[in-house]
């Protein structure tokens, strides 16, 4: 196992001598086998080693449960563990999104502030080869190209970090079998064997049945995925290539999300390129290619064969409609997008990393050691740095809500959130529209005003958390 693994990580350049791994340990199998490993591997691949656990706060007492397991695994094996508490439910509320979705999106901003201020540093998950041929069948089933095929890369970069998957080259029952043999016991999720998830079902029921035909289906699987996921990189850059002049970009931005392609430049390209560079096209507008499919962007290439003035609405708002000579694909807002627009805006702030607001504005977010050079610290109405340390939570960017409140002096004096509107003479009318940045109900910056004087940089700061509040087309 040990000798499989180093060979996988080396070969897909995993981590460079002196490194440093954040290892996601939530003490299933899986992150259990890989917090052993990379335990082991330390010792001849000379990189340094920490533990991230998330609780999530989804399952109560089971999941306080798996987290102490996990910090006392990592003092048994001498591993640094950083334990964060998040509330998916909340968020997922908040976001509309799945409670899975959720999940992981705190999850990976955990990772990033456990990464922060070590741009080289690697996250290391547990996925391994049967996770990738899940998420083959999961897409198969679903309706995919080959990119969908591709299962689960080894390397891949996701939002400002460096995520890494040094069991990819394993299966679910090595795992288990090495484990088993070491009489190291795992932390069980009841919820993995919910088969309303239709993940859970393909896991449970369907490729058990696939090992049954060949035993062996699994390793083929990855292989299959490792060859499609070349094809893939092959395929974009040859569409861009051939793309060269058959498209023009008309923006981008919130304002005027726009793409216009021209149908006899379109025409002279190959039928699977023509696909691949529409699917990065709809991708650029939409920000991320997730939901759309193979059949979305096939509709999309009939309309170059199709009648003038035919329409087609694809996920993530973007519509793309046959001109007379060209094919646009743009943003278009929906009656309920306009409503949403006008709730309360809330969104989880990058660290590092940028966050978008749809008012126009962007957040720029990084990490940086302090010197103890007060002078250094910007007097700028729309740049502010804060003790990063003093931050324990999650942290927001979102407009006002009740309880809110900051810290109005040194001595720990509060006022109210209200309070201090009222005394800064701000409309009420502006009061809801302005941005605030927030940990829990304490606002550590009212944007564009002052900063709660409970964050901020003193003699004791270690590292400062830097936020430039920028318009988006800088």
């Amino acid at each position: 196992m040990l000798k499989k693994v180093k060979f996988f990580m080396e070969k897909h350049h995993m981590i460079e001598e002196g490194g440093r791994i954040v290892a996601g340990v939530s003490g299933g199998a899986d992150s259990v086998c890989l917090l052993l490993l990379l335990a082991k591997l330390r010792e001849n691949m000379s990189f340094s080693l920490e533990a991230v656990h998330v609780e999530h706060g989804i399952r109560g007492a089971e999941s306080l449960a798996d987290a102490e397991f996990t910090e006392e695994l990592c003092r048994n094996l001498k591993i640094p563990c950083r334990r964060y508490t998040v509330n998916a439910v909340t968020y997922a509320e908040e976001t509309g999104e799945s409670l899975e979705e959720a999940a992981r999106e705190l999850r990976y901003d955990c990772f990033r502030r456990a990464c922060a201020g070590e741009p080289a540093a690697k996250v290391a998950i547990a996925h391994h080869g049967d996770d990738s041929a899940e998420t083959m069948l999961f897409h198969l089933a679903r309706g995919t190209g080959i990119r969908g095929l591709s299962g689960i890369a080894p390397v891949m970069d996701m939002g400002g970090i460096q995520v890494i998957r040094p069991l990819l080259c394993l299966t679910r029952e090595e795992i288990e079998a090495w484990l088993e043999e070491r009489e190291q016991p795992w932390c069980t999720d009841v919820t993995n064997g919910d088969v309303t998830y239709s993940r859970n079902r393909i896991r449970s029921q369907v490729l058990p049945g696939l090992k049954l035909i060949n035993n062996q289906a699994v390793l083929h699987m990855t292989e299959t995925a490792r060859q499609l996921r070349e094809i893939c990189a092959y395929l974009d850059e040859a569409a861009l290539q051939a793309g060269q002049g058959a498209y023009e970009i008309i923006g981008i931005d919130e304002k005027n999300r726009q793409i216009r392609v021209f149908c006899e430049a379109f025409h002279k390209i190959a039928p699977v390129l023509q696909t691949n560079l529409l699917h990065q096209l709809i991708g650029m507008l939409a920000g991320s290619r997730k939901d759309i499919t193979s059949g979305h962007v096939e509709q999309v290439r009939q309309l170059f064969f199709g009648e003038v003035g035919r329409r087609i609405s694809l996920p993530r708002g973007i519509t793309a409609e046959r001109t007379y000579e060209t094919v646009d694909l743009f943003f278009v807002w929906k009656e309920k997008e306009k409503e949403a627009a006008l709730q309360p805006f809330c969104r989880m702030l990058a660290i590092p990393g940028e966050t978008l607001c749809g008012n126009g504005m962007r957040f720029r977010v990084k990490v940086m050691d302090f010197d103890g050079n007060f002078e250094k610290i910007p007097e700028k109405r729309y740049t502010k740095w804060f003790d990063y340390d003093k931050i324990k939570n999650t942290v927001w960017l979102r407009t006002r809500r009740p309880g809110d409140y900051l810290q109005s002096d040194r001595e720990g004096g509060h006022k109210k959130l209200k309070r201090y509107f009222i005394d800064e003479k701000i409309p009420a009318k502006d009061r809801d529209q302005i941005l605030l940045l927030t940990e829990e109900s304490h606002v550590l910056w009212v944007i564009g005003h002052r900063i709660s004087e409970a964050y901020k940089v003193d003699r004791g700061t270690k590292r400062v958390l830097c936020v430039q509040c920028v318009n988006r087309f800088m």
